[in-house]
């Protein structure tokens, strides 16, 4: 046992000054393609790829439009998370055209890239306002849901709320729908297209669901009301 311990001993100090001598790092080690440079060397150089900061830390339109995610399995902080960052976005810049999410040609293709992103953004907003409005909305009234008419129109005016909420993103996917279409380009951004089609030619109505969805709120607040009183 004494020479096992002597042996690890030495083994570990071997190794310490090995690493001592030969300067390894553990953590920069990304950054030794670097010793063949000429002696000066920009520092914009020094900050690898994978490392630049609009890759690292969110910081334009597209960044935080990367991070929306939907999983399969949501709950409602998922989706008040997701309408958070898409917020964001609508408040940042644009990166450089040249690190756009497609290939930018012209400048009146990335107006309409610009656009058509905009509008996309305003949807997938209004979308996750209406999977939490319909969390709170009773689709079905049963009789003997009168019993909890109280805690059921609570929960209808939070779904109204919701669902209210959503109508003002609609309302500007659907100006920025118009503008990206004055542009007669098409981008690489095809599922956007599309959208952006579907809503100019009307087939894509989401105030008409909007209000609709609205008014059965109100239709069942009504229904609950009237027979509490009973």
């Amino acid at each position: 046992m004494k020479i096992s311990y002597r042996i690890y001993i030495t083994a570990t100090i071997t190794c310490t000054l090995l690493m001592l001598a030969t300067g390894v790092r553990t953590e920069d080690y990304q950054y030794q393609f670097f010793k063949d440079k000429k002696k000066y060397t920009p520092f914009s150089d020094y900050i690898p790829k994978v490392r630049l900061h609009y890759k690292t830390v969110p910081h334009y339109l597209e960044d935080f439009y990367e991070l929306y995610g939907m999983k399969q399995y949501y709950n409602e902080n998922s989706l008040r998370k997701n309408i958070a960052k898409l917020k964001t976005a609508l408040r940042c810049k644009f990166r450089h055209p040249s690190q756009a999410l497609v290939a930018i040609t012209s400048e009146e293709e990335y107006r309409k890239y610009r656009n058509l992103l905009f509008m996309h953004i305003n949807i997938l907003i209004m979308r996750n306002h209406l999977k939490i409005a319909s969390r709170y909305d009773k689709h079905y009234l049963r009789f003997y849901h009168v019993t909890f008419s109280e805690e059921i129109l609570e929960s209808l005016g939070i779904a109204r709320k919701y669902y209210e909420e959503a109508i003002p993103y609609w309302q500007k996917a659907k100006h920025y729908a118009q503008h990206a279409s004055s542009i007669r380009i098409t981008t690489d951004l095809g599922f956007m297209e599309s959208e952006r089609y579907d809503i100019i030619r009307g087939e894509l109505d989401y105030g008409k669901i909007i209000n609709g969805h609205i008014a059965k709120v109100d239709k069942k607040r009504d229904w609950l009301n009237a027979r509490a009183k009973q």
